[in-house]
């Protein structure tokens, strides 16, 4: 008798182990949804559907360098995109991307060439950087650096050390040759143009599509 009550209460202890065992698991299984829908909601990136440029809003201004450069150092902390085009209305190929094709992120748009694949680059923006995976994106600091190296004709040294660098005094980088960007076009003016991005913005929780905005300043070369 004495053994078949410790049997059934060894039987018991291993149901209720069992039980607290599944429940635990339930829970992780549970909490990492739950991280997953929070990564997934904060990466705007992977929820963002570009649809069109609106119509210009705001006057239109000849400007120069000392107005273009300091516009440039907020894009990444205010989060508007930043376009140059030549003075045809071409994309002004500012560098070629270094990144893998391959590892863009799904749905990625380049929204300035036919071809969706195109590496050349024209704008600033810190989604579309985001989504071909450049290596300064996801740190103001290395923002800053590219910037800095960018027109200045400098080095941008991937802080990965993977060798994803951009020698931006290359004309395999750049648009136009062997100068920096303030050496090519110090003595230039530009058309400044202001607009917005209309885009499907979509939730990860609910699913819900919301139109929303996004503010463009757009450089046109003068002749």
């Amino acid at each position: 008798m004495e053994n078949a009550v410790d049997a059934l209460k060894i039987a018991f202890a291993v149901f209720v182990f069992t039980m607290a065992l599944s429940l635990a698991m339930y829970m992780l299984t549970m909490a990492r949804e739950t991280s997953d829908i929070v990564l997934q909601s904060s990466d705007v990136t992977a929820l963002m559907e570009y649809i069109e440029v609106s119509d210009m809003i705001g006057e239109e201004r000849i400007v120069g360098l000392e107005t273009i450069i300091p516009t440039l150092y907020k894009y990444f902390k205010e989060n508007y995109t930043v376009i140059f085009l030549n003075s045809d209305g071409t994309p002004m190929e500012l560098y070629e991307t270094q990144t893998n094709t391959d590892l863009w992120s799904t749905g990625y748009i380049n929204k300035y060439y036919t071809d969706n694949t195109d590496t050349r680059v024209c704008s600033f923006d810190v989604d579309e950087e985001t989504r071909r995976h450049e290596p300064w994106t996801g740190n103001t600091n290395y923002y800053k650096m590219n910037l800095d190296m960018f027109l200045s004709g400098g080095t941008f040294v991937s802080p990965s050390g993977n060798g994803m660098d951009y020698d931006y005094s290359s004309s395999r980088i750049n648009g136009w040759g062997n100068n920096s960007f303030i050496d090519e076009f110090s003595d230039s003016q530009f058309r400044e143009s202001l607009g917005e991005y209309v885009y499907n913005e979509v939730s990860a929780v609910t699913a819900n599509v919301q139109e929303k905005r996004k503010r463009v300043i757009i450089y046109t070369l003068v002749d």
